[in-house]
């Protein structure tokens, strides 16, 4: 998040730039003067004491203002950033301001302050104060002593913005085009900056230095052209042994199953009466192999499977971490989904008993009653 404080003396320009860098950047305005006027248009908590302050002619709080920037905050959660206009006025505001960001997961980005020197000020203003009317622009006296008050205000905050190195002083003088561009490649440094920084944090979360980070970023290529040699490697190794089952499935004979077929021909062929009781025996004779065929095919069953099993461990042995995760997770996924089943299995099954019961009384009763009535018949 980009926020910005932007300082500068009457006739610096800093409406101007102000506007374009509002622009450029999607940056909120956080004008102070604007903040107060709306919050007692709007009739807030905050804007009634702003306006009883004010109306007995003192001034507003820094705790009153730091509310009202606060909910201006909250207002604006998706914000790219902001631009202080016209505060922190003092360095007390400047350390409730930072605490307050600070709360919010952020922080002052950079101090800008547009720089230019008194005589160009003078004339500036006095130019400005013959085209628009303006009283305190009219008067050299009075355009001077407002030179002199920003100054003197503003000298302490410089100070507390310098011992942070995020004061940065722009030259005011120039056209408006070439301000804004010196005023933008600040900005830029300021973000390579804040990435600088957050890289910084990562690092030490990770316990590492930047050296170590530099050693490990020229070493990853070759770790790259390792672990791609690896699984080359792996999928030919997987490769040759599935051509040596497929081999070995080759090079043993399948087992014919005529004796079965001309048994059950010769079963289903009818014969004469006399002869019923040698084709029983036949029957039997020939159910005794056909038992030993089947046998003997599914042991063969098993051998196949039984040679596939070490492979499969190879080769869950030589994978990645990533993929044995993977499979890990989705073992436990179906673990899962079974042992869900068993449950609802279970919860059936206990059901079922609580259905059963009205039925047993109902037996219970009819079978009285069937008692009854023989003891009754027996006693007549």
């Amino acid at each position: 998040m980009l926020n910005l404080v932007l300082f500068g003396p009457p006739g610096a320009g800093k409406g101007t730039q102000s506007e374009n860098l509002i622009s450029k950047y999607n940056l909120v305005h956080l004008s102070t003067g604007d903040i107060l006027r709306s919050e007692i248009d709007r009739g807030t908590s905050l804007g009634k004491r702003a306006k009883e302050i004010m109306d007995k002619g003192e001034l507003v709080g820094d705790d009153i203002v730091i509310g009202m920037i606060e909910t201006k905050l909250d207002e604006n959660p998706n914000a790219n950033g902001f631009i202080f206009d016209g505060f922190p006025r003092t360095t007390a505001q400047a350390i409730a301001l930072d605490d307050l960001l600070q709360k919010k997961g952020t922080g002052i980005s950079g101090m800008l302050a547009l720089e230019v020197d008194d005589e160009e000020l003078v004339k500036r203003l006095l130019n400005r104060g013959q085209v628009s009317g303006r009283a305190d622009d009219r008067s050299e006296d009075v355009v001077r002593r407002r030179i002199l008050e920003y100054n003197t205000k503003t000298l302490p905050l410089k100070r507390y913005y310098s011992e942070q190195a995020k004061f940065h002083s722009i030259k005011g003088i120039g056209t408006i085009d070439e301000i804004f561009s010196s005023l933008v490649d600040r900005i830029t440094f300021l973000n390579a900056e804040m990435d600088l920084t957050a890289l910084e944090s990562d690092l030490e979360h990770l316990d590492l230095t930047i050296q170590d980070f530099e050693v490990a970023s020229e070493i990853a290529p070759e770790l790259l052209l390792e672990i791609d040699a690896i699984k080359r490697i792996e999928a030919e190794e997987a490769q040759e042994e599935k051509e040596k089952l497929k081999q070995i499935s080759k090079t043993k004979k399948p087992v014919a199953p005529a004796k079965s077929i001309v048994v059950k021909k010769a079963i289903t062929k009818p014969k004469a009466k006399k002869a019923a009781a040698p084709a029983k025996k036949a029957k039997a004779a020939v159910k005794k192999p056909a038992k030993k065929i089947k046998v003997a095919a599914k042991k063969k069953v098993v051998k196949k499977k039984a040679a596939k099993k070490p492979l499969a461990k190879k080769i869950i042995k030589k994978a990645p971490k990533k993929i044995i995760a993977k499979a890990k997770k989705t073992v436990k996924k179906i673990a899962k989904k079974v042992v869900k089943k068993k449950v609802v299995a279970k919860k059936s099954v206990t059901k079922k008993p609580a259905v059963k019961k009205p039925i047993k009384k109902a037996v219970k009763k009819v079978a009285k009653k069937i008692v009854a009535k023989s003891k009754a018949k027996k006693r007549k």
